[in-house]
């Protein structure tokens, strides 16, 4: 709900934005009223999309960072990191784990984690 709220605020800051930017290109007076309103509102729907794309892009840099971090965080770790489902499943794995369960990484997913436990061991685990 807050997420739903934080977007309308935002969408109503672009807005406030848009009009003030085109109030500097303000359109001559001898202009009809209702052309001039249209020109002024399609002016302004154009800045907002201007300002939106701008905070997609950042956005979406962002995100290539996160990405990246994470990345570099999971897969190149010295220590072997699984992810693992609900269901015990192996979804994801990083290079060390599967060079420690001598398998390749994409013969681990869907593979039960389970399976990699001394039996000795499984009371522990589960």
């Amino acid at each position: 709900m807050n997420k739903k709220i934080n977007e309308t605020n935002k969408i109503a800051e672009l807005r406030l934005r848009a009009e003030e930017l085109a109030q500097r290109d303000a359109l001559p007076q001898d202009e009809s009223l209702s052309a001039a309103q249209t020109l002024h509102e399609l002016r302004i729907y154009q800045i907002e999309l201007e300002m939106q794309n701008e905070e997609l892009r950042r956005a979406q840099a962002e995100l290539d960072a996160e990405q990246a971090r994470y990345f570099d965080l999971y897969n190149l770790a010295p220590v072997g990191y699984v992810t693992i489902s609900e269901q015990g499943l192996i979804l994801e794995t990083n290079l060390t784990a599967a060079t420690l369960l001598g398998m390749s990484r994409s013969a681990l997913v869907k593979q039960r984690f389970s399976r990699f436990i001394f039996k000795e061991d499984a009371d522990i685990f589960y």
